[in-house]
């Protein structure tokens, strides 16, 4: 394939995801088309039928590394959940969908070996969808009064959450640029304008988690030789932060004074109240069920078992334990038990292992920003995000996030070929 061909498909893949599922929401413009919302269940598995069959006629190997053995031992273990459960072979089949679809297609990602030319086009093609986002939201905020799930109409009804994943990934990229490169004005005033949209559409993850991911980019980007304008420049990122980050707080409950998630959140960090913060406390509460069962711990209760009740008023597990909040560890938790949580991050500790190996012999300016940013985007990834959503099974911070490594993967393994190939 060609390395145009590599490129507009990375671009079209991404236009799809960042656009269609979100849009199958009730009130979305795609939302007579609800099979939409699981395109990329189909997608992906077209794409690796169709690269393995064109790969093996063309070349007779396909490279696959060692991250094949996390994603063979989390396949494996939910075939297990499934026989030990009498799981039914659509509900097995969804959950390995749900979970190994996007680790399949990072193999067929590392295979392209998009060049550094590819890379800085698509980093554009995301900035700009990004930007785009901010005329938008602010118009519909400060001329419609439209806030909250509805704060981007191109995302959809859902699609708030996406948005703060974008800017997620947006503010770590820009950060690491600023401190391996320079700082620009405009990176400055993105990163307020990433705040406010947080804040016009209630996106707690963002307002929540950027300020832990960007403070984790700059800490790995200590080990740097610094000049002084370089430390001007993570002074400054850390001064507009927390500024941001204390205004949206400072304000929150003044525009959204019906909301009582700040009451919510200081009772769940008060030791002395017994208060639950919703959605991050989900993974407790299963545990808080479990004591008063006997019910599975290594493989779960079988996959498809936390989308019982997913559409009712009352979410529940095929047992019947009552759900009142889901994240990604506890509904992982329940299909797949705690080995499945151990395979999944067996595959993620995988990938941060290889970004710590990638930037130890990168010399490229372009791919170093990338890797530091890829440290913030795999703490998002790995621990905060799966405290609050369903992000390993969401088709926005999947992709970019298995994009992201494989060309990372694919660098290393360029750099370590002509290592070889010199001796």
């Amino acid at each position: 394939m060609s390395e145009k061909f590599n490129r507009w498909f990375s671009v079209i893949f991404l236009l799809i995801t960042w656009y269609i599922p979100r849009q199958t929401a009730p009130g979305g413009y795609l939302a007579d088309y609800i099979g939409l919302r699981w395109i990329t269940y189909i997608l992906i598995p077209a794409i690796i039928v169709i690269f393995c069959l064109y790969r093996l006629r063309v070349k007779p190997r396909i490279y696959v590394g060692y991250i094949i053995w996390p994603i063979l031992a989390l396949f494996s273990v939910i075939l297990i959940s499934a026989v030990v459960n009498y799981s039914s072979v659509i509900e097995t089949g969804f959950t390995l969908l749900i979970y190994l679809r996007y680790p399949l297609l990072f193999i067929v990602l590392i295979n392209l070996e998009l060049n550094e030319r590819s890379l800085l086009f698509i980093l554009k093609v995301v900035l700009f969808l990004v930007i785009i986002q901010i005329p938008e939201t602010f118009c519909r905020y400060f001329i419609w009064g439209i806030r909250w799930d509805h704060i981007s109409w191109t995302l959809g009804p859902w699609g708030h959450f996406d948005l703060g994943v974008y800017m997620i990934y947006t503010s770590a990229l820009l950060v690491a640029k600023s401190l391996i490169e320079r700082l620009k004005a405009s990176y400055v005033i993105l990163i307020v304008c990433f705040f406010l949209i947080g804040l016009f559409g209630e996106i707690k993850a963002f307002i929540l988690f950027a300020p832990v991911v960007i403070g984790f980019v700059i800490w790995t980007c200590l080990g740097i030789r610094i000049p002084k304008r370089r430390f001007y420049a993570i002074l400054g990122i850390c001064t507009v932060s927390i500024l941001a980050f204390v205004a949206v707080i400072d304000q929150y409950e003044k525009i959204f004074p019906e909301s009582k998630d700040l009451q919510r959140l200081q009772t769940a960090l008060d030791p002395r109240q017994e208060g639950r913060y919703q959605r991050i406390s989900a993974f407790t509460d299963i545990l808080g069920e479990l004591k008063k069962t006997s019910s599975p711990i290594l493989f779960g209760w079988g996959p498809g078992s936390s989308l019982a009740g997913e559409l009712g008023a009352q979410k529940r597990t095929k047992f019947n334990i009552t759900i009142r909040h889901k994240n990604q560890l506890a509904e992982t938790f329940i299909d797949i038990g705690s080995a499945g949580l151990l395979a999944y991050y067996c595959l993620i500790f995988c990938l941060f292992i290889q970004f710590r190996r990638h930037y130890k012999v990168e010399d490229n300016p372009t791919y170093k920003i990338l890797n530091r940013a890829l440290m913030g985007m795999w703490l998002f990834y790995a621990f905060l995000g799966p405290l609050y959503d369903l992000v390993w099974r969401h088709d926005s911070s999947n992709y970019l996030f298995f994009f992201f490594s494989a060309v990372v993967f694919s660098r290393y393994r360029e750099i370590r070929n002509e290592g070889t190939a010199g001796q």
